[in-house]
């Protein structure tokens, strides 16, 4: 959709009043096409670092190597929680997992954390 699409749209006085506003602000070009759509992946993204406890896990995996048990200990948090936290970021691919023997140990997948702050850069900017 154009600007000029949106602005046609408005009843006559708040028309006026944009296009005053425009005039005394700078005028947009209102021929710019613009897209309010964004990445499913994206939003995906910014969903699962929003939480407080996720995005601690972020940064404390960001460090190296740890086992829920650890986790769980430093965060005082129960081992369940840490796990159903986990396992949201593995869906959306933030963490790497590594078994080792029966233990598993998880850390921040630092690239694809960059990839989805360009990814969120570039769909902003």
């Amino acid at each position: 959709m154009k600007l000029r699409e949106a602005i046609e749209t408005l009843d006559e006085k708040q028309k006026m009043t944009v296009l005053r506003s425009y005039e005394r602000e700078g005028i947009p070009d209102l021929d710019l096409e613009v897209e309010t759509g964004v990445d499913r992946k994206v939003l995906e993204f910014l969903k699962a670092i929003s939480n407080p406890l996720r995005f601690q896990l972020l940064k404390l995996l960001s460090k190296g190597w740890l086992c829920v048990c650890v986790i769980a200990g430093v965060l005082d948090r129960d081992q369940t929680l840490i796990s159903h936290h986990l396992r949201t970021l593995k869906e959306v691919g933030l963490i790497l997992e590594k078994k080792v023997g029966k233990m598993h140990f998880y850390r921040t997948d630092v690239e694809k954390f960059e990839k989805y702050l360009e990814a969120v850069k570039s769909e902003i900017l």
